[in-house]
C-alpha cells in the first residue's frame, strides 16, 4: 500500500518513509521531485477514493499551503497571500494545460468543471514556477493529473449529500477502460449530479464526460487524444444580510440567479524517446467555456430606493487554442536540459446587460457593453539541472514571452426620465477598438542550488524572477469627465522571490519539509473607479503598487505501529501586505496569516481504515470599501476565523468499497464570502454528511 501524505510517499507495507521518489510532471517530463522543482505537495488517488471528496475543491481544501478566495466573483485558488489577484496569480492546470480564464476582472478559474473522479493526483507547488510555466505564478502552480487506464476496467459510484434532510443530492457514476489491442487503450469516464446546496434556492446539475485514447505507436512513442466536457444548470438566491445570515445562514437571498456552463476540451498529446538521452513531447489543445446567466435578478440602490434590476442575457465565452513542444535531454546520469516552446491563442467575450426602471421617475434605462478580448502569446524556455557530485545540484534557467493584444467594446445607454417638462429619451452608442500592444520585457529566470547533506536529507536556496501580465481589458480605461475610453498603458508586474527549504527523514518514521520565502512585487496593476460596475462607471488602471509577502510552510508525517497510525501535520504562515502606495501599510485582503492542516489515519486492517482532519484559517481583512478617486482602501472589516473537523471510515469487501463521514462535525459558523461594507455575505457549509458506493467489475 502506497500513498502520498502532504508530498510524503508513504509505504504502508514497509518501514521506510521516502520523500524522494514522489513523482511530478513539474518539467512536462515524468521525473523524481528531489531532481526538479523543491518545494512539491503530492495529493494521490488514495486520499481521494478513501476520503470521499466530490469536487477537486473539496480535496484542496484539506491543504495547509491553499486558501480560497471570494472577492464577489466566485472562488478562487490562493497560495502565499495573493488574495485578490488569486485568480491571476495562481495557474491551474489539467494534465499541462492552463484552464485560467482571460477575463481577469470578472474571471473564475473553472476548478469545478473538473470530474474529481477522473483524477490520478494532484501535483501542488507553492510558489513560482515561471521557467516552465509562464506567466502567472506567483503564488503557484496546481497541476492536476487525470487517470491513464492501461488495462480493461469497468467501475460505478455513487455519491450522496445530506444536511438536515436525508439525501440533499449526489453524484452517479462509471469509469470504464477497453483495450481494442495490445497497444490501444479506449477509456470513458461519465458523472452526473444534482445537488442542493447549504444556501436554499441553491441548485446545481449538470454531467462531466471524459473520454480518450490511448495508444502505443511503438516502443519508443505514445500518443493519447482526449476529449472532455462540462455541462451544469446552477440555481442561486444571491447573498444575505449580516442580520440575516446570523439569524437564519439556510435563508434565501434577496437575488434570484440561473446559470448555465458548457465547457468543451479537446487534446493530444505525442511521445517521442530517440533514446536514452533524448526525449520529446508535443501537445496541442483547445478549450471553450460559455457561461450564460439565463435569470440574473439583483438589488441596487438608486436615489435611495432600493430598486431590481436585472441581467438577463449577459455572460462570459473563454476560448484557448495552444501548442506546447519541449524537448529533454539527459546529458548525464542525474543532469539534463529542457527547452521547449509555447504558443497560446487566448479569447474572451463578455456581454453585460442591465435594465431597471423606478416608477415615476425613471420608465426605463438600459445598458448594453459588448468586449471581444485576445492575447497572443509565443515564450521560450530553456532550463538546466546539473548535479556536480553526490553533495550538490545546481539548476537554472530563463524564460522569454512576447505578447500582443487586441480588445473592442462596444457601449449602449438607452434612458428615459420623466421630468417637467417629459425629457426625451437618450441614446448614446460607442465603440472603442485597440490592437497590438506589445510587451517585450516579459523575462523571467531562476537558479536554485541544492545541497545534498545525506541520503535522505537536502536543502536548497532558490531565486526566481517571474511576472503577470496584462489581461486585455486591462488594457482599456474610461476617463470620468468625458466617460471616454483611452489606453491604460500598462506594464506586467514583475516579482522577485527568494526562498530556502530543507526535507528530511528523522529516526526512520519523521519526514519533514520546511521553507521560508519572501516575495516582492514591483508595479503591481490598482486601479481608481469601479471597473466592475455593471451600470457604466468610470475607471483607470495604473502601475504603482508595491507588495511583499513573506511566509513559511511546514509540512510534518510521523507513522506507527508498522504503518497502521499515521499523523501529519501542515503549517503555513503569511504577512502579506502593501508596501507602496496610497494603500502602504495595510494588510492584502483575504490572506489569513495563518492556516493549519492536522490530521490522523488508523488503518484497522487492510479493509478498514479511519481518520479525523481539522482545518483552521485564521482572520483575514475582507475587501472593505475603495475610494474611487484615490484607491484608498477603508472600512476593510475582519473575517472571522473558523476552524473545521472532518470525520470518516472507509471499508472494502471484495470489490465493493464504502465510505461515510461528517463534515464540519461540530457545525461552525463561518463565511466562503464577505462584504461588509455592502452588508453582504454568503454562508459556509455547516454541518453535512456524505455516502459513498463504489463498485469494481
Amino acid at each position: 500500500m502506497v500513498f502520498s501524505l502532504n508530498g510524503i510517499l508513504v509505504n504502508a507495507s514497509s518501514d521506510v518513509i521516502d520523500i524522494g521518489e514522489v513523482v511530478v510532471s513539474a518539467s512536462g517530463f515524468e521525473q523524481d521531485a528531489d531532481n526538479n522543482l523543491r518545494n512539491v505537495i503530492v495529493v494521490d488517488g488514495f486520499l481521494l477514493e478513501k476520503k470521499g471528496f466530490t469536487s477537486v475543491e473539496q480535496a484542496l481544501e484539506r491543504i495547509s499551503e491553499i486558501s480560497f478566495v471570494d472577492f464577489g466573483l466566485g472562488r478562487n485558488i490562493d497560495m502565499r497571500g495573493q488574495g485578490n489577484k488569486s485568480n491571476v496569480a495562481v495557474k491551474v492546470m489539467v494534465d499541462g494545460r492552463a484552464i485560467n480564464v482571460l477575463d481577469s476582472s470578472h474571471g473564475v478559474t473553472p476548478l469545478d468543471t473538473i470530474n474529481i473522479n477522473n483524477v490520478s493526483r494532484i501535483e501542488i507547488i507553492p510558489g513560482g514556477g515561471s521557467i516552465i510555466y509562464g506567466n502567472g505564478t506567483r503564488g503557484g502552480v496546481i497541476n492536476i493529473i487525470t487517470k491513464k487506464h492501461k488495462e480493461d476496467s469497468f467501475s460505478i459510484n455513487a455519491k450522496s449529500q445530506s444536511y438536515e434532510n436525508i439525501i440533499d443530492g449526489g453524484n452517479f457514476g462509471f469509469d470504464m477502460s477497453k483495450m481494442i489491442s495490445d497497444d490501444i487503450v479506449l477509456t470513458l469516464n461519465t458523472q452526473g449530479f444534482d445537488k442542493s446546496g447549504f444556501q436554499k434556492g441553491y441548485n446545481q446539475r449538470g454531467h462531466y464526460i471524459n473520454s480518450g485514447i490511448l495508444a502505443d505507436i511503438n516502443e519508443n512513442s505514445n500518443l493519447s487524444l482526449n476529449y472532455n466536457f462540462f455541462k451544469s444548470n446552477s440555481e442561486s438566491s444571491g447573498y444575505l444580510t449580516k442580520a440575516q445570515i446570523e439569524k437564519n445562514p439556510r435563508q434565501k437571498g434577496n437575488g434570484e440567479n440561473v446559470t448555465k456552463t458548457d465547457r468543451s476540451e479537446l487534446s493530444l498529446d505525442y511521445n517521442y524517446f530517440i533514446n536514452d538521452a533524448w526525449e520529446l513531447n508535443l501537445r496541442t489543445f483547445w478549450q471553450d467555456q460559455k457561461i450564460l446567466y439565463d435569470k440574473d435578478v439583483i438589488s441596487m440602490a438608486i436615489r435611495g430606493m432600493n430598486v431590481k434590476a436585472y441581467q438577463d442575457g449577459s455572460g462570459f465565452n473563454d476560448s484557448i487554442l495552444g501548442l506546447n513542444f519541449k524537448a529533454k535531454y539527459n546529458y548525464d546520469e542525474k543532469s539534463y536540459i529542457v527547452t521547449g516552446y509555447d504558443f497560446l491563442n487566448h479569447e474572451a467575450k463578455r456581454t453585460s446587460l442591465l435594465k431597471y426602471s423606478v416608477p415615476v421617475i425613471i420608465p426605463y434605462h438600459n445598458m448594453e457593453t459588448i468586449m471581444n478580448m485576445n492575447k497572443q502569446s509565443h515564450s521560450w524556455f530553456i532550463l538546466n539541472s546539473h548535479q556536480f557530485n553526490d553533495f550538490f545540484v545546481l539548476s537554472g534557467g530563463a524564460r522569454y514571452e512576447w505578447n500582443r493584444y487586441s480588445t473592442d467594446r462596444s457601449y449602449k445607454n438607452q434612458m428615459q426620465m420623466n421630468m417637467r417638462p417629459p425629457g426625451k429619451p437618450t441614446n448614446k452608442n460607442e465603440l472603442i477598438f485597440f490592437d497590438t500592444k506589445k510587451y517585450n520585457d516579459n523575462i523571467a529566470f531562476e537558479l536554485t542550488p541544492t545541497f545534498i547533506y545525506s541520503n535522505t536529507g537536502l536543502v536548497y536556496l532558490k531565486y526566481e524572477r517571474g511576472f503577470i501580465s496584462p489581461s486585455p481589458e486591462q488594457l482599456v480605461n474610461k476617463d470620468n469627465k468625458s466617460k471616454k475610453y483611452y489606453s491604460s498603458d500598462l506594464d506586467p508586474e514583475v516579482f522577485n522571490t527568494f526562498e530556502i527549504g530543507i526535507s528530511d527523514v528523522l529516526w526512520n518514521f519523521h519526514a519533514f519539509k520546511f521553507s521560508i520565502f519572501y516575495t516582492q512585487s514591483n508595479d503591481e496593476i490598482s486601479y481608481l473607479g469601479n471597473p466592475h460596475s455593471a451600470s457604466g462607471s468610470w475607471w483607470k488602471y495604473y502601475n504603482i503598487d508595491q507588495t511583499r509577502r513573506f511566509g513559511a510552510e511546514v509540512n510534518l508525517s510521523q507513522k506507527f505501529f508498522d504503518d497502521t497510525l499515521i499523523f501529519k501535520e501542515g503549517i503555513t504562515y503569511i504577512d502579506a501586505s502593501i508596501s507602496k502606495g496610497v494603500n502602504d501599510g495595510l494588510r492584502i485582503p483575504y490572506v489569513s496569516k495563518i492556516n493549519l492542516f492536522a490530521g490522523v489515519d488508523y488503518y484497522w486492517n487492510l479493509n478498514f481504515n479511519s481518520f479525523v482532519d481539522l482545518n483552521y484559517h485564521s482572520r483575514a481583512k475582507d475587501g472593505g470599501e475603495i475610494n474611487e478617486n484615490t484607491g484608498k482602501i477603508t472600512q476593510n472589516n475582519w473575517i472571522k476565523d473558523y476552524m473545521l473537523i472532518d470525520i470518516g471510515s472507509s471499508y472494502n469487501y471484495k470489490n465493493l468499497q464504502i465510505s461515510a463521514g461528517i463534515r464540519n462535525l461540530f457545525d461552525k459558523k463561518y463565511y466562503t464570502y464577505q462584504d461588509s461594507a455592502n452588508d453582504q455575505y454568503l454562508p459556509g457549509i455547516r454541518r453535512n454528511y456524505y455516502t459513498e458506493f463504489k463498485y469494481v467489475f
